[in-house]
């Protein structure tokens, strides 16, 4: 640690113009500086499992993913690598359907376009316009239902002839739950602890 400070000095020192050299008190600061190796509480990166509860990373990761493809709406927002990364799928106004993966709030791979037929898209246009409730206002609809817990799952889809965001959640306690909310209306029409 001590050698990579003194490293960022000497690199610091060259591009500033100096000689490279890096002198004898500096060196001493750094080594003795009371910091250095201490552990400290420090907070989880956006995305991960530990994060602060809710949906503030998922909102984060959809927002940024919605910017990357202008006039969308987000169909479905998933973590992938241990909470690190959110794989990302939005509709554009045709329908068509986008993918990207979000890492702390930029879009880190794609958007890719997916190859679906005309029937496809329609149907994802079907789906978009039956929700009246976005991913945002749903994700806050869950994270009431499961106080303190995180979406690790959302998804706009068809059930029994109805549109409803489908999210997973887990509790502080571990316990993963199943919400459910119905995209006319924002009720949550269901929540149930999965079983594992």
């Amino acid at each position: 640690m001590n050698k990579t400070l003194i490293g960022a000095l000497v690199g610091a020192s060259v591009l500033a113009g100096g000689c490279g050299a890096v002198p004898h008190e500096a060196r001493l600061a750094v080594q003795s500086s009371p910091t250095i190796g201490t552990p400290t509480a420090t907070t989880a990166p956006p995305g991960s499992p530990t994060s602060s509860p809710g949906a503030g990373d998922l909102k984060q990761a959809a927002k940024a993913a919605l910017g990357a493809v202008p006039g969308s709406t987000l169909v479905s927002i998933e973590t992938e690598e241990n909470g690190r990364l959110w794989e990302v799928q939005v509709v554009g106004e045709d329908g068509t359907e986008h993918q990207m993966d979000v890492e702390a709030g930029k879009v880190v791979s794609g958007p890719t376009t997916e190859q679906e037929d005309a029937d496809d898209k329609a149907k994802h246009r079907a789906r978009v316009s039956a929700s009246k409730v976005d991913y945002a206002q749903a994700a806050d609809k869950i994270a009431a239902a499961v106080p303190e817990g995180r979406i690790t799952e959302l998804n706009l889809d068809m059930k029994q002839g109805r549109t409803v965001w489908e999210a997973d959640v887990i509790a502080p306690d571990g316990a993963k739950h199943e919400v459910a909310v119905d995209a006319a209306t924002g009720a949550v029409t269901r929540t149930n602890s999965a079983t594992t």
